[in-house]
């Protein structure tokens, strides 16, 4: 991205002063979403002598993203001059709660000293930990109410299964879920009975005929409603992931297993966000689970319901 440090006011994109920037700011630059809504502008608060006001009064600033990670303290003008942008109407946000509102997403930071930027993280999911809790009344009652309606879909899955490839109905494998409790999830059979294992890839043809339809329509999953009835998995919640699958990614990045302070769930913020995601997709998947568990609401589980829905109704996963 081309960063200028001083923009003419004739530019019709909205402008956002970004004071100092670090490793949070590059990733949030390195994105496509922060160029379709803002021009960034950087200040340098150890290097410019102008006024942050004067910035804001002549490029009409709406928004200042404060990054902090790499500083003590900020000198008594700049923070008086952000006080009275603030007071005039003026957005001010830490770098990475700005991350968070562009990307809908938690900035996870390692840096090349294997040391990680914390920020808040490891308090995550304390603050709705009341509302996570209820999850699992609701989780019951809607899993009932889908019974009339799931059990015909598995049978037709089974029927389908079995009348187009040989080998066993069910998919039966043992995943990682809450506090890092080992269960078995319950899917059907979507590929051949006899493969190497490893990642689903593109066009995969490990996958049968049928196989690939479930997965459209998502008939595969119904049979995890067994798993939300017996307590193991949630309706909305990260993806469970594999033992050997899990270990690897927690070697990857340390912030992993804090997905697991929930249950995993049937569908979720990262799956309606990444449908088709790769393993070179891991971090981002990591960033949207801790997103949810940090911002979980009930509106925020209709909108994934709704995107799920409509997923399932075009049997479109893009």
């Amino acid at each position: 991205m081309k960063i200028n440090p001083y923009l003419n006011v004739s530019n019709p994109v909205e402008r956002c002063l970004f004071i100092n920037i670090s490793d949070i700011s590059l990733k949030l630059f390195r994105g496509s979403k922060l160029k379709k809504s803002f021009k960034v502008i950087i200040y340098n608060s150890e290097r410019n002598n102008k006024s942050i006001l004067e910035y804001v009064n002549r490029l009409n600033i709406k928004t200042i993203v404060i990054e902090t990670s790499n500083l003590n303290h900020l000198p008594e003008n700049l923070t008086n001059d952000i006080i009275d942008a603030r007071l005039n109407g003026v957005k001010v946000y830490e770098a990475h709660e700005f991350y968070e509102l562009v990307n809908k997403r938690i900035p996870l930071v390692k840096l090349n000293t294997n040391e990680y930027l914390a920020d808040d993280i490891f308090s995550i999911g304390l603050k709705h930990h009341s509302g996570l809790s209820s999850k699992r009344i609701v989780d019951v009652i809607v899993t009932l109410l889908l019974l009339p309606i799931a059990i015909p879909l598995i049978i037709f899955g089974c029927l389908l299964t079995l009348v187009t490839s040989p080998g066993k109905l069910f998919f039966i494998q043992e995943r990682v879920g809450r506090n890092s409790q080992i269960f078995k999830i319950y899917k059907l059979r979507t590929m051949k009975s006899k493969h190497s294992g490893g990642y689903t890839t593109t066009n995969d043809d490990r996958i049968t005929f049928a196989g690939r339809f479930l997965r459209l329509s998502k008939i595969d999953e119904l049979p995890q409603i067994y798993n939300i009835l017996k307590g193991d998995m949630s309706l909305i919640g990260p993806r469970p992931e594999r033992p050997e699958f899990v270990k690897i990614y927690n070697e990857e990045n340390a912030y992993f297993d804090l997905r697991h302070i929930v249950k995993p769930g049937v569908t979720g913020w990262a799956q309606v966000h990444l449908p088709k995601a790769t393993p070179e997709d891991n971090l981002k998947k990591l960033e949207y689970d801790l997103y949810y568990i940090k911002n979980y609401s009930w509106l925020m589980d209709i909108e994934i319901i709704l995107r799920t829905i409509k997923v399932v109704v075009t049997l479109n996963s893009n």
